[in-house]
């Protein structure tokens, strides 16, 4: 099974690229520049977005919730567009999620963002012999708990704990297809490593390094995902506890991204990109999201 990483995300991107390039009705992807580039961004941003390259666009362009998107865009400078150029090129390479993200949008990179991409991939790329591996066990736990009544089963699912009555009549086929669902609703990832390489997981606040080479033998079903190690996540993305105190803007600037988490509680990171539990681009604060959802409670 290959290995599922952020290179490989970004290896897919100028991929199509160079497909997209020729196909791009306006002409502006075969001859880039940073004014071009930009007013691609406004004619991406005219066709409508999806809630997810919204995101990617204000995180990018360090835009408060409810700010004219649009205007953002136009008066955006347009130097900060050279080093996606300079990505989609092959010119200088960039680790920078935000200027990832948004190109993923500008070449119309399905998989889009990484997080879709991972689960996708991991999908895509789990053998099938693999696969029966991994649901053997949890189906022979589920079929020995069969009695002659109804069986409640509960779920957590996206954030909601639900319960399911299945009678003691299923068939196997769609009883395998029950436990595939419950494991792709964990959201997790497991794939193979270079054992020279090291790896980081997310721990309640921060991302660790861990070595590769004893991932696959410590990962369960429910354990977080393991990614490439990535020196600037394990260095300056940190989740926050906010208070009174708490330094939000620096001249006039929002420092501090949020998200929601899974049980609909707003969490506070130091820096742009993705919520590391729900896979979801965090948004730049706002004083409203500070005075009605992170502060309401510390009162």
């Amino acid at each position: 099974m290959s290995k599922i990483t952020f290179e490989e995300y970004k290896k897919a991107i100028k991929t199509k690229y160079q497909t997209f390039k020729l196909e791009e009705p306006t002409g502006i992807l075969l001859n880039l520049s940073p004014a071009q580039l930009r007013n691609l961004c406004l004619i991406t941003f005219d066709k409508s977005l999806s809630v997810n390259d919204e995101n990617t666009f204000r995180v990018f362009l360090n835009t408060k919730e409810g700010e004219d998107l649009r205007r953002a865009i136009e008066r955006f400078e347009i130097a900060k567009f050279r080093p996606i150029i300079s990505f989609l090129t092959g010119e200088k390479e960039s680790d920078n999620s935000a200027r990832i993200e948004l190109a993923a949008i500008l070449v119309d990179f399905e998989k889009r963002p990484y997080n879709r991409f991972l689960r996708e991939e991991l999908v895509t790329n789990t053998p099938k012999s693999g696969l029966s591996e991994i649901l053997a066990p949890i189906k022979k736990e589920i079929e020995s708990s069969f009695i002659d009544k109804d069986v409640q089963i509960r779920s957590f699912v996206g954030g909601t704990n639900k319960s399911i009555s299945i009678k003691n009549t299923i068939k196997k086929p769609y009883l395998i297809l029950l436990t595939c669902i419950f494991i792709l609703s964990g959201s997790f990832a497991i794939w193979s490593f270079n054992e020279e390489e090291n790896c980081m997981v997310w721990n309640k606040d921060h991302y660790e390094e861990v070595p590769c080479e004893n991932v696959s033998n410590t990962m369960t079903l429910f354990s977080p995902v393991i990614m490439k190690k990535d020196e600037g996540l394990i260095s300056n993305f940190k989740k926050i506890k906010a208070c009174d105190t708490t330094s939000f803007f620096k001249m006039g600037k929002p420092c501090i991204w949020y998200g929601k988490s899974f049980d609909g509680s707003y969490d506070c990171f130091s820096a742009p990109g993705l919520h590391p539990e729900t896979g979801k681009t965090l948004k730049p604060i706002t004083q409203y999201i500070i005075d009605k959802h992170i502060l309401k409670n510390k009162e």
